[in-house]
């Protein structure tokens, strides 16, 4: 088939009829899949190339002043200038308008006044969707431009992106004649961000988390970082909670990984999540989950909660494994409390130090191990424990318990007539004595005093103040004593009248806090 070429000078020489010449579309691709018969592929080829071309030019020397769009360029400077300038503004969208171009005019615009600008050179041969041009002053959009010159032609470039597609305008320097060409759909900007962690790990040791982040998208992406807030209980090897990583700029199709250490503080189940976002609002997020194990220990102390000075008491420590895995070299420390001896350690306890140390090869989960010892604390007090426990793993535990050494009360009274025998009518004085022979204080003691028919209250007094019952006057109290010291005496003075001839009793009851029952002490004299 024959078709013809309209010759023309876009920028520069007129239009003129070429001689005939066979052409085949060189778009139509034959797929691996479906292939059309010979003779109906040539047939469609040759109408489809007669429909597409019938109108073609051909540029065969560039700068005619006629035709040229405006000025020859000789800077970006220029070009910037030509494409944004208010003047050629209504010829370039005229231009656009002709040539059907379907992008928006101010994107072309704005990209002209800030989009990186190239040199391009256009080798002959080049085939252009449109080319700007005038006619008689008016701008003239040439549809489907050959560029048949026998030398490529310098042009300046640059690509901007307008109703989701890609656009490259190109404008050669010595007409100025610029056209569009289309470069596809819009690339799409997409960020994947993979983690990777053990799926089970030990609080023994700390274990590796992986994050990678990939720019699957179509565009370079910038200031990619990665956010990693660690879950509660979880933290680096430095202390770090929070993490964050720059991954900088990311060509389509690169990455960057990274790696860091974590400890956890106890055993569970723990879910990280990560966040990756680049300057080009684009994002995306990683989940995922660990479950940790490890050994828990716990130690209880039992002692009685009394015991008199002297006696031996027995300690009993239990340790236990609450966890879900075993620990090593657990160690069971009780030091030996102040004023006390270590009689006894069983099971393998050994005394150094001043302590009491017991060592557990393993302790599996849900193992309980009982160890004891035995003391001695002769002076009155608290015998106070504090044990801990230690293992390869767990961390430290302790355990406190006590016993309370009482001291044996022992209160000796003695009381005392100054004067027998006593003539009726004269007074005698009465002297008690009350003596804590014991290795326990004694508290709160009161004495009461009984004098019978034959004797009258005259005085009194001592350690504490002594009172008559004011009903009789037969019945004297002293004031509670707050606390008898050990091997220390007390001290009080009665002193009564004789009132009739006979042989009298003087009788004192002593209570007290360790004494409910009443000591009493009797003394006679003999009056007439």
């Amino acid at each position: 088939m024959e078709r013809q070429i309209r010759h023309s000078d876009a920028c520069g020489d007129t239009g003129k009829t070429e001689v005939p010449v066979m052409t085949r579309n060189p778009s139509l691709v034959v797929s691996d899949r479906f292939r059309l018969p010979v003779g109906l592929f040539l047939a469609a080829s040759l109408l489809t190339t007669a429909a597409l071309h019938a109108q073609q030019h051909r540029a065969t020397r560039l700068g005619n002043p006629a035709t040229r769009f405006a000025d020859p360029l000789t800077s970006v400077e220029q070009l910037r200038a030509l494409l944004t300038a208010e003047r050629y503004k209504a010829d370039v969208e005229a231009i656009l308008r002709q040539a059907a171009w379907p992008g928006a005019v101010e994107d072309l615009r704005l990209a002209a006044s800030n989009a990186p600008v190239t040199d391009l050179r256009l080798p002959p041969g080049t085939r252009m969707p449109f080319m700007s041009s005038r006619k008689n002053g008016r701008p003239v959009a040439l549809r489907d431009v050959l560029w048949a010159g026998k030398e490529p032609v310098e042009a300046y470039a640059f690509e901007f992106v307008s109703r989701d597609r890609r656009w490259r305008c190109v404008t050669p320097r010595p007409c100025s004649n610029f056209y569009v060409e289309d470069l596809g759909p819009r690339p799409r900007a997409n960020l994947r961000l993979t983690q990777s962690l053990p799926a089970e790990v030990s609080a023994c040791a700390p274990f590796e988390i992986e994050l990678a982040v990939f720019n699957t998208g179509g565009v370079l992406l910038t200031q990619v970082r990665v956010s990693n807030p660690l879950p509660s209980g979880l933290a680096t090897e430095d202390g770090r909670e929070q993490l964050e990583l720059v991954a900088g700029s990311l060509p389509p199709g690169e990455g960057r990984r990274f790696r860091f250490k974590v400890r956890a503080a106890a055993a569970g189940s723990y879910t990280n999540t990560a966040h990756a976002i680049a300057a080009e609002d684009v994002r995306d997020e990683a989940h995922a989950v660990t479950q940790v194990r490890a050994p828990v220990l716990a130690v209880d102390c039992g002692a009685p909660l009394e015991a008199l000075a002297g006696r031996p008491v027995e300690v009993c420590l239990a340790v236990a494994n609450t966890g879900d895995a075993p620990d090593t070299q657990v160690r069971l420390t009780l030091p030996v409390p102040e004023g006390s001896t270590l009689e006894s350690a069983a099971d393998g306890g050994v005394l150094a130090d001043g302590r009491v140390t017991w060592t557990l090869p393993e302790l599996s989960p849900g193992d309980t191990k009982k160890r004891c010892a035995v003391f001695r604390q002769r002076a009155p007090g608290v015998l106070a424990f504090s044990a801990t426990v230690q293992g390869a793993c767990a961390p430290v535990v302790t355990a406190g318990c006590s016993t309370r050494i009482a001291g044996i009360p022992a209160i000796l009274i003695e009381a005392v007539d100054l004067a027998d025998p006593v003539q009726v009518g004269e007074q005698v004085t009465y002297e008690i004595r009350v003596t804590n022979q014991g290795s326990a204080p004694g508290t709160n003691i009161r004495l009461a005093c009984v004098l019978q028919d034959s004797q009258s209250f005259v005085s009194g007094g001592g350690e504490t103040a002594l009172t008559a019952d004011a009903a009789s006057g037969r019945r004297l109290i002293t004031e509670p004593l707050p606390v008898l010291e050990p091997k220390a005496t007390a001290t009080w003075r009665v002193v009564v009248r004789a009132e009739a001839a006979g042989d009298t009793r003087f009788q004192i009851d002593l209570t007290s806090d360790q004494f409910v029952e009443p000591i009493t002490e009797i003394e006679s004299t003999t009056q007439y």
